[in-house]
């Protein structure tokens, strides 16, 4: 497989950044993570007109249909920055979703208005136990005569507050699997949500459904049958929070070599000491795997190959080494690395929320775990690579 960045892809993943470092002050987004939406508007619009946000829709429905790697890149850059924004409830959670099991009537009705910056929406999936499996999925769709009446809660609902519509699991039949995607205006009687209070800056919400009752149209995709597309948003969402953690790590590394370079400790620059370099090379070392290993992810989600192994190592690693790399960071800045006005401090809250999203790193390796017993020669890549 090519691990190497085409020119466009280059000048795709330079412009974001760019754009994502000059966007906002370190001190503006730390003022924008206490206060609703939690973004700023004017921001999310310029993200908009550069067409991020249907960056990965087909162009049919206003979007550049372009590659889940493609988008990684501009998801890796905007982390390298900590630019907030509810592109991962938008676009990659809940547009994605719309375009993989949506109807034509569906695409056509929502991603013209995703990519466009017209709307926001996000996707209510987990709720208490925080697992991701069906039978953990509580939430009761029951059928009424003119449609659908929705009861449970549901947590972790990203970017809640500003979503005009909610994408939303819930049981349908009492089988395990029999699960349903609804579409929910968020102005709908009974539907209620309350703000999460969470590090990394991340805008989480509670969001109750008592007696919410829909058309028969809101039923998204076919009914009873949501799970594997559920899936497939799980496998895309941990990819890309890999991409993020990579971001963060770039930016953490970037800082302490910038403070190493600089800061003068018994007449020599810190960076001269051998304790110190082993610390960044480490750094470093562990941050090209965690790269290398988000973008063979990325690029056989973008192939449409099976990626469940890619996207496991690459979560794993990536939720393991860059919380570290982080607390190496802090170790070689010492205490202005703990000063509200520098910058560290905001990426360490980000790593350790972007670490907990879909599934920490001891979920994956007991996933990894279970697809080495079950396929040992096609763990090892014989079987499942021939063809890459």
């Amino acid at each position: 497989m090519d691990m190497i960045l085409s020119e466009e892809q280059e000048l795709l993943f330079k412009t974001a950044l760019e754009f994502a470092q000059q966007a906002l002050t370190a001190d503006q987004i730390e003022s924008l993570e206490g206060q609703e939406p939690g973004f700023d508007l004017d921001v999310w619009q310029q993200m908009v007109d550069m067409g991020w946000t249907g960056i990965v829709f087909p162009a049919a429905y206003g979007g550049a249909d372009l590659t889940l790697m493609d988008l990684s890149l501009i998801v890796e850059a905007c982390a390298q920055a900590a630019l907030p924004s509810p592109l991962f409830a938008s676009v990659i959670e809940a547009g994605m979703l719309i375009d993989q099991v949506g109807s034509d009537h569906d695409r056509s009705a929502w991603l013209p208005l995703i990519a466009a910056g017209k709307t926001v929406l996000t996707t209510a999936i987990l709720e208490s136990s925080g697992g991701f499996e069906p039978a953990e999925i509580e939430m009761q769709a029951e059928t009424t005569a003119s449609g659908y009446r929705l009861n449970g809660a549901k947590r972790w609902v990203r970017d809640a507050a500003v979503a005009e519509t909610l994408v939303v699991l819930a049981r349908s039949r009492d089988t395990a699997s029999a699960l349903t995607l609804f579409l929910v205006p968020a102005s709908t009687p009974g539907v209620s949500y309350q703000r999460l209070s969470v590090s990394g800056g991340e805008r989480l919400y509670d969001v109750a459904f008592a007696d919410v009752d829909l058309p028969a149209d809101a039923v998204l995709g076919p009914p009873g049958e949501a799970w594997p597309a559920v899936r497939a948003l799980h496998q895309r969402g941990a990819c890309l929070k890999a991409a993020e953690l990579v971001g963060i790590g770039q930016a953490a590394l970037e800082l302490t070599l910038e403070y190493a370079k600089t800061r003068v400790q018994f007449g020599n620059p810190l960076g001269s000491f051998q304790a110190v370099q082993h610390h960044c090379a480490n750094m470093y070392r562990n941050l090209e795997a965690c790269r290398l290993l988000t973008y063979q992810a990325a690029t056989r989600l973008s192939e449409g190959q099976g990626a469940e192994r890619e996207v496991a190592m690459a979560k794993a690693k990536a939720s393991e080494v860059i919380p570290v790399m982080i607390q190496l960071a802090h170790q070689i800045h010492g205490a202005v690395g703990y000063y509200r006005d520098y910058p560290l401090g905001l990426y360490h809250d980000r790593a350790l929320a972007a670490q907990a999203a879909y599934g920490t790193s001891r979920h994956y390796r007991r996933r990894l775990a279970q697809l080495l017993r079950q396929d040992p020669i096609g763990f090892r890549g014989r079987a499942q690579h021939a063809a890459s």
